[in-house]
C-alpha cells in the first residue's frame, strides 16, 4: 500500500487503533504523546513531527519499509572521442 498524503497515513493509524480495540488515550499513553495529537494525525493534518508520527506507528505496531522505483537506465556510453571533457569544453551555439 502507497502512502502518498497525511490523510492516508491517519486512515492507517486510526484502522490500526480500532483493530486493536484501542482509545485514542491509549495509543497516547504508549506512544508519550497528547490526545490532541492522536487526533490531529487521524484527521490528516499535514504539520504533524514526523518523530511524533513514527513513535506512534512503533506503539501501534506499524513497521515502514521503503520501496523505491528502479532507477532508470543510463544512456549508452559515448564513444571516446565524444566523451566530455572539462578543460575543453566549448558550449556549441
Amino acid at each position: 500500500m502507497a502512502i502518498t498524503s497525511t490523510a492516508e497515513i491517519g486512515e492507517l493509524i486510526r484502522n490500526r487503533r480500532a483493530s486493536l480495540g484501542l482509545r485514542q488515550q491509549d495509543v497516547a499513553l504508549a506512544a508519550n504523546v497528547g490526545v490532541r495529537f492522536i487526533v490531529d494525525i487521524e484527521n490528516g493534518k499535514d504539520t504533524s513531527q514526523i518523530g511524533l508520527v513514527l513513535r506512534l506507528l512503533q506503539a501501534l505496531g506499524i513497521r515502514l519499509t521503503p520501496e523505491m522505483s528502479p532507477v532508470p537506465s543510463p544512456p549508452p556510453a559515448a564513444k571516446e572521442s565524444e566523451a566530455f571533457d572539462p578543460d575543453n569544453f566549448s558550449p556549441t551555439p
